[in-house]
């Protein structure tokens, strides 16, 4: 459990804190939060949002412009409509422009940090807070409903038929009323959930696991369970979001076991032991995906759990790898670099580290 503990504070920056005084606002270290919109990457990483180029790594900009003491940022930016909408730990939402890093508006109001990825429905956007609140935002940066929890919300919000589906770490995805923010259902687990469920229109099913060791299949109209994962005595606590690659539901656990059942019935297709802890969840691609273990091992497997390359890099890894376009992009801490670039070969095409 301690262990379990530590690696929340590691992904949440929950207990990393240190208050450096009045004066100076507040320090914090966490991972690097990443996304990727077309040829262009955005990286949250302490003082900056970073956008670069996915093709060679050159930075294009960064906000704030000058470093400021006040700010820190580690929640991965959401790109919608040539717009930049990324929290940060000074409990401010910000709306910039992708072209050149401008801010347009931020938003205050907040209590707590800003730590998940935000989510955008029409003219409804979802930003999730560590001071337990889910806060639904105008485009405009007005807020338009509350709902309150009773723990800090750590995952990006999914939208499902007028639904706002969220991860609570109160041992429940929870179905918020998209327009008024008011609950709909909860549907329990056996523990706390921190990352995104996975939505599958083809089965109408929401995926999701738990650090309660439990994953399980929610009808999205009333949280009902479809059905949970038979062999759950072998699962370690499940820290990221599931894939679908054709008809394999693709999951991975802490102690590195990753399994493919079947999305309609949850039935095992396979398992295999990725060779170290892993808290990152698995990359899709067309044919395949990529894991990456704590200690910066990098693997690309087929469908039929054979490993088609191995990579390792400088660094610890914590956070999913991100695809941008035909690139795809590993976040570190405590290395060389805090992202390094591949090709689907395994090739590194470039590794990023913010310039003073």
């Amino acid at each position: 459990m301690k262990k379990t503990w530590l690696k929340i504070s590691i992904i949440s920056i929950l207990g990393l804190a240190v208050l450096a005084g009045c004066a100076m606002g507040p320090r914090a270290e966490s991972i690097p939060g990443i996304s990727a919109d077309g040829d262009s990457v955005y990286v949250s990483y302490r003082q900056h949002v970073y956008k670069l180029n996915a093709k060679s790594g050159t930075e294009s900009w960064r906000f704030p412009v000058k470093a400021s003491t006040a700010v820190m940022l580690y929640a991965p930016a959401l790109v919608k409509d040539g717009k930049v909408y990324v929290g940060d730990l000074a409990n401010t939402l910000h709306n910039l422009t992708a072209d050149n890093g401008t801010e347009t508006w931020s938003s205050l109001g907040a209590k707590g940090w800003y730590q998940a990825k935000v989510a955008i429905d029409g003219d409804l956007m979802v930003a999730p807070n560590t001071d337990r609140n889910v806060y639904g935002v105008n485009l405009d940066g007005s807020l338009k409903w509350t709902y309150k929890g009773n723990f800090a919300f750590l995952a990006e919000p999914v939208f499902v038929d007028g639904k706002v589906m969220i991860s609570s770490q109160d041992h429940e995805l929870l179905a918020l009323d998209r327009e008024t923010g008011e609950e709909i259902w909860s549907a329990p687990f056996k523990g706390g959930l921190v990352a995104a469920p996975l939505y599958d229109p083809t089965s109408g099913l929401l995926f999701a696991g738990s650090l309660g060791k439990d994953f399980l299949a929610i009808k999205p109209e009333t949280g009902e369970v479809a059905w949970s994962f038979k062999d759950a005595s072998d699962v370690s606590s499940i820290w990221s979001t599931p894939i679908l690659i054709k008809d394999q539901l693709i999951f991975s656990d802490e102690a590195g076991s990753v399994f493919s059942v079947n999305p309609e019935t949850g039935a095992l297709n396979w398992r295999v032991n990725a060779g170290g802890d892993m808290i990152a969840g698995p990359l899709a691609l067309e044919d395949s995906f990529v894991l990456a273990t704590e200690d910066g091992v990098i693997t690309r497997y087929d469908l039929d759990r054979n490993p088609i390359w191995t990579k390792t890099v400088d660094g610890q890894i914590y956070g999913t790898p991100v695809l941008a376009g035909d690139v795809f992009l590993v976040g570190t801490i405590k290395g060389a670099n805090i992202l390094y670039a591949f090709d689907f070969k395994g090739n590194q095409l470039w590794s990023f580290m913010p310039a003073n």
